[in-house]
């Protein structure tokens, strides 16, 4: 479901939403808030600009009436619709993806016009390579695999041999009586799709490509999600090449002059196609096409909207991204105009995203997201190439849910306010370095920036140690002698970095005492059920991850949900739950110093 913009035009409206689909969907309907005609005018808006039929639901009191327009006719007819059931798409139809790196000047979009117009004029003549698993090397005999080596042992594809089946042994290979078998690693399949005639174009996308390969689950998501096969453009001379080239499409760029030799830019094309799993591949092909051509508009559409001619032009390029939105069932792809290799900074990463708010507040009342919150932003766009969790490492994740979860607390008829979204343990000792004995703020750190990352805020890993405190140095808050040194910090240097990288503002409670601690689970609740941020406690020579709160108005009585960064063994649940984290009393934790708390606020809008 896509929105209409209420300033706008119903063609352009059309125009933005079809360009924003993968190949293979199209825009079929819209929504409009009325009646019969409501819809009936609807209908009569978009026929200019759309042939064949159009689907109307026309949405009062919040229940929907359907009218359909067919394209033998002007009337709006009723008709009967039913909501398709979640992950029907993924079932159904298998998702092809295509990249380019398009070479396209540097100064001005003249030049990247005439890229762009070249690359356009090749599309009917493109052909993608395909390489798909070969179904029948993906068995192998019970006898052969039985006794297989495990996915760490050396091994070879079995060969079949003449003669009844019987084998050759060579000295120290096994032979004999030794019945361990090899591993079969299954060959591909070279499927060259968009030859018309050709029989590969006949060979249909269900033959080869099975429902559960490749699957990622998304976080969030009951449905999962296929990771693309990955197919690559070319032209037809060079589509029977034993090695696909990268990138076969030529394209020219007049622009050479030495003046901007050394500021060429790029534009990185990455487009997505779904195609039916019973169409062949010859309509895979056919959505590709279609794909790269609104690949390209888009790109075209992104140099315009920044402006052409401005000299901050030749500092970005154009990057397409693809994302998920919650409230739509299938992918969307957007081009953002970025500095190069910005998208992969581990600290400043809201700098690609600057500039282009304009463009994603558009993008989210298309899309019918809210605008409170960012989900068009850089570090939001869907990861093919890595679990989509942005897990990076074995760290533990969500400790205190991890079955069979936490022993209950001394507060029998609190309610519990928790944080709200994923976070990652950090803790000493991680990541071979030894900060055992004063670098449990950081890793208190760590894991606030973890949670902004894994809700999509910022991209990047979170800050090292030595990179927080080249931060603290760079803005005068610390001494050179700071960097490299094994110094605490505190709540406020926290707050100085997370606004200083991210641009990430908080709010810091105080109690003279651990002890007075209960006097602020008022305040606590609140934020962890407005808010949902993890919270951090600095006081005296500790640091601790405070990450709930469970309250009992009547009696006072309070137990907070620790995460303590002082743990020094492995990634191992039995061992952290319930001792590092668990739900504690004040007096069993803290002491009678003077504590900060850190409360990050996530940034409103888009």
């Amino acid at each position: 479901t896509l929105c209409r913009q209420a300033e706008s035009e119903v063609g352009e409206d059309l125009r933005r939403a079809s360009a924003v689909l993968p190949g293979g969907l199209e825009v079929v309907g819209a929504y409009v808030s009325g009646d019969k005609a409501d819809a009936e005018r609807l209908v009569a808006e978009t026929k200019p600009h759309l042939e064949g039929s159009f689907l109307v639901a026309a949405v009062s009191q919040g229940v929907a009436s359907y009218f359909q327009r067919f394209s033998t006719s002007d009337a709006a007819v009723s008709t009967n619709a039913e909501p398709l059931e979640k992950g029907w798409l993924e079932r159904e139809y298998a998702t092809f993806r295509c990249e380019m790196r398009v070479p396209i000047g540097a100064t001005n979009s003249a030049g990247a016009a005439q890229a762009f117009a070249s690359l356009e004029a090749e599309l009917p003549s493109l052909v993608f390579v395909v390489d798909v698993a070969d179904a029948a090397d993906e068995t192998l005999d019970a006898e052969e695999t039985k006794n297989a080596p495990g996915p760490g042992a050396n091994a070879r594809r079995p060969t079949k041999r003449k003669g009844g089946g019987k084998k050759s042994a060579k000295p120290g290979s096994g032979g004999g009586g030794d019945k361990t078998a090899m591993i079969a690693k299954p060959s591909t399949r070279r499927i060259v799709a968009g030859i018309p005639d050709a029989s590969s174009d006949a060979t249909r996308v269900n033959e080869l490509i099975k429902r559960t390969e490749n699957e990622n689950v998304a976080d969030g998501e009951a449905t999962r999600i296929p990771k693309p096969v990955k197919c690559v453009a070319s032209s037809r001379g060079r589509a029977l090449e034993k090695r696909a080239p990268s990138v076969s499409v030529s394209v020219v760029c007049t622009e050479n002059t030495d003046e901007n030799a050394s500021l060429a830019s790029f534009a990185h094309l990455d487009a997505l196609a779904y195609a039916s799993r019973g169409a062949t591949f010859g309509a895979v092909a056919a959505n590709a096409r279609v794909a790269l051509g609104r690949r390209i508009d888009a790109s075209m559409t992104s140099l315009a909207e920044f402006g052409p001619g401005k000299e901050s032009w030749r500092l970005r390029e154009p990057r397409c991204f693809h994302f998920r939105p919650a409230n739509l069932p299938h992918f969307v792809s957007v081009s953002y105009l970025i500095p190069p290799g910005a998208r992969g900074k581990a600290c400043g990463a809201h700098e690609p995203d600057l500039g282009l708010e304009k463009t994603r507040l558009f993008y989210h009342r298309l899309f019918g997201a809210p605008t409170d919150k960012p989900a068009l932003r850089v570090a939001n766009a869907f990861r093919f190439d890595e679990s989509h969790s942005s897990n990076d490492s074995s760290r533990l994740r969500d400790v205190h849910l991890i079955p069979p979860g936490l022993p209950k607390s001394h507060v029998p008829h609190g309610t519990t306010h928790c944080v709200r979204g994923s976070y990652e343990y950090y803790h000493y000792m991680q990541d071979r370095f030894d900060d055992n004995g004063w670098g449990c703020a950081y890793r208190s750190l760590q894991t606030l920036c973890s949670w902004f990352r894994l809700q999509n805020y910022v991209a990047g890993l979170p800050p090292t140690h030595r990179e927080i405190q080249e931060v603290l140095v760079k803005i005068g808050d610390k001494p050179k002698e700071f960097h490299g040194s094994c110094s605490w910090i505190g709540a406020v240097e926290l707050s100085y970095v997370l606004d200083e990288l991210y641009g990430i503002s908080c709010k810091i409670l105080t109690v003279s005492s651990g002890y007075d601690l209960p006097s602020r689970a008022r305040e606590l609740a609140r934020h962890f059920d407005l808010v949902g941020t993890p919270v951090m406690m600095g006081g005296g020579k500790l640091a601790y991850t405070l990450l709930g709160v469970q309250w009992d108005e009547k009696t006072g009585e309070c137990a907070f949900l620790i995460l303590d960064p002082h743990y020094t063994g492995g990634e191992d649940l039995k061992a952290i739950v319930p001792r590092w984290c668990g739900w504690k009393k004040c007096e069993d934790v803290f002491a009678r110093d003077f504590y900060n708390l850190l409360m990050p606020i996530p940034p409103k809008g888009v």
